[in-house]
Formats: C-alpha cells, structure tokens, sequence
C-alpha cells in the first residue's frame, strides 16, 4: 500500500488581511495546507522559524522597517525555505532587488487559483531538486574523501607488508652476499642453500602479496574459486573454521559483480577473525531466477549496530562504509545484523538482469 503524502504546507506574508484570507482558502482548495499567516516582515520571521513550512508566499510591499524583500533574503540564507514573491508592482528596481533573494517565482496581483497552483508546484518541485542536488553533491564528496582515506589505509598495509616482510628478505640476501666472499669453499655449498631459502621465502611473500591485493582466481575462474581460495587461505590462519557453501557453480558474472561479492566477502571474513571470538564462520553464495546472495555469519560475541552504524555515519569505520558504497554501485542492497546470541550476519543481495549472458 503506497504510503499517503502529506500536502505541501504553505505560510503566507500578506498585509491585507482580506487577500490573505482568500489566498489562504484557495490554498486549502487547490491541495495544499496553509501553515499560517503573517502581517509584517518581523511577524513572519518569528513564525516562520517556528513553523518550518514548505515555501512562503511572501507579498514585497509590507509595512513596518522590513519589507518582504528583506524577510524573502533572511528566509533563505537562515532557514533554506523557498519563498515566492506577491506583488502589485513591476517595477525594475523592485524586481532586480528581489532578485538578489533567488526567489522560486513571482505572482502578480490579481491572480487567478490556476496560476497559483502552477507557480507552488514549479517552486517547490524546484526547490526539492535542488536539495536532491545539493545532499547528492555531499555524499559524492564524503566518498571521494572516503576513497581517499581507504587508498592511503592500503598504501600504509601494503608499505608495511614491503617493509616488514620483503624488506628482511632481501636485507638478509645482500648480508649473505657479502659473507659469502670471505668464505672457505668447503661451506658455500651449505651457505649457498640456505641463501636460496630465503630468496624462495621472499618469492612466496611476493607472490601473497599479490594474490592479497587481487586474486589471478577471481578473473581467470571466477568468484567461487576466489572465495574457495580466500576461505583456504583464512582457514590456515588462527583459529575459526571456515566453511563455504554454494549453488554457483562455474557460471561467470560481470566482472564488477564478481569484484563487489569477493570484497565484501573479504571485509566481512576479516571483521570475524578481528572482532568475533567465533569458532566458525559460514560463507553461503547462492543464486536463484531473481538474485545472487552472499551471507557470511559466525557464533562469535556479536557487536552493537547501533555505535556501528554512527561510526560508518561519520566516516570512521570505513570498512562498513567501503561494504555499503560497493553495493550501491552495483545496484546491491547489504543488510548487517546481529542477534542477542551473538551471531552476526552480512547479507549481499544483486537483483540479476533476466538478459545477463551466463555463457
């Protein structure tokens, strides 16, 4: 059942009471709601701020030291409520001082109920794209910053994992290097074996590295090789039981797909094995007529969603978030919950288009 939408409410500045009564009736006849009505400019600001309405109907020509021009600008520098302007008057030096306001439109008395509706309807369609524009402008910038933040978060692992692990390596060969200078030739045989142990250790550390960072398996054979691949490689490393189901099969996806589940798989893996205490984690990928679906749940302590969710709100816990952005690219819904038993759940659903070519 649709849900019933409120009408638009609308506040109106008119000095002639009797104007005002007429236009608030024929606010009430056309749909909309009148919010409320204000005499002079110092009025409507006061009960403006109070009322929060959806526009105003602002006439110019209003006694007192504020005229309606005046109200119109602080409307909406202060509260971002647009304001359409009545008047009488068109005069040039009226209308390009009003201007300076941005209204969303102007009626001129007298005005018939039809170009009333058509100016409200333009005004406030207008204002409500514009606020789509601007809230959509503000999310495009906290994921820029967010990218940013998750590149340099993988640049720092990744200059570390060089640093510590590779950069002992070849520390390590060049000491042998020169020792092997100054040795007998009756130990360059043993000296020579270990040296190539340690270059076949730094080989194995590249080549994780690597498949770390993107997995060959997930382009050659696809996403259930990955994840088969990445629940092996979990398993072998601390304690949790990792186990993986799937329905699949050898079927490939569009590569952007494949990339979003293997990710969020891999955030997910990594959220139980950091935060959980589980002992066993389920990794489920299933595909029916209408979707793909990825679960990754476990027994472990659980967390609070709530503190989980402000973190992800105000940009700190950027792997929620990085979860979250690579579904909404896709055309994905995630869903993160957890129970009072403590097992925790993150499902990924990706609606499948009935032409996809699965050959």
């Amino acid at each position: 059942m649709s849900p019933v939408l409120k009408p638009a409410r609308i506040y109106v500045v008119e000095d002639e009471l009797i104007v005002a009564r007429d236009i608030r009736m024929q606010l009430t006849d056309i749909g909309y709601e009148a919010a409320g009505h204000s005499a002079t400019a110092e009025d409507a600001l006061t009960k403006v701020r109070a009322a929060r309405p959806d526009l105003v109907l602002m006439d110019i020509n209003l006694a007192g030291t504020l005229d309606g021009i005046g109200a119109a600008q602080i409307i909406r520098a202060e509260l971002d409520i647009p304001v359409v302007f009545l008047t009488a008057f068109t005069a040039d030096d009226v209308l390009s001082r009003a201007k300076l306001t941005e209204p969303y439109g102007y009626i001129l008395k007298p005005f018939s109920e039809r170009e009333l509706r058509t100016v409200l309807e333009m005004a406030l369609y207008k204002s409500q794209a514009e606020r789509t524009m601007r809230q959509d402008s503000r999310q495009l910038k906290q994921m820029a910053q967010r990218v940013i933040e998750v590149q340099e978060s993988e640049r720092r692992k990744l200059a570390l994992e060089l640093h510590d692990e590779l950069g002992q390596s070849l520390t390590a060969i060049k000491i042998n290097m020169e020792t092997r200078k100054r040795l007998d030739a009756s130990k360059l045989e043993s000296f020579d074996r270990k040296t190539t142990e340690i270059i076949d250790d730094a080989i194995l550390k590249v080549r994780n590295l690597a498949l770390s960072l993107r997995p060959g398996l997930l382009d050659d054979l696809g996403l259930l090789a990955a994840l088969d691949w990445m629940v092996n490689q979990r398993s072998l490393t601390g304690n949790i039981i990792f186990e993986l189901g799937s329905n699949l099969g050898p079927q490939r996806l569009p590569t952007a797909v494949e990339t979003t589940f293997f990710r969020v798989a891999q955030e997910a893996v990594t959220n139980v094995q950091r935060h959980s205490l589980a002992s066993h984690a389920y990794i489920g990928l299933t595909r029916t007529d209408s979707d793909l679906t990825l679960v990754v749940h476990d027994n472990g302590i659980g967390f609070d969603l709530q503190a989980m969710a402000q973190k992800a709100a105000s940009g700190k816990s950027l792997g929620m978030t990085g979860m979250q952005e690579r579904a909404l690219l896709i055309g994905a819904r995630i869903d993160i919950t957890t129970r009072p038993d403590g097992r925790s759940q993150v499902q990924l659903f990706w609606p499948i288009n009935p032409e996809l070519d699965e050959n």
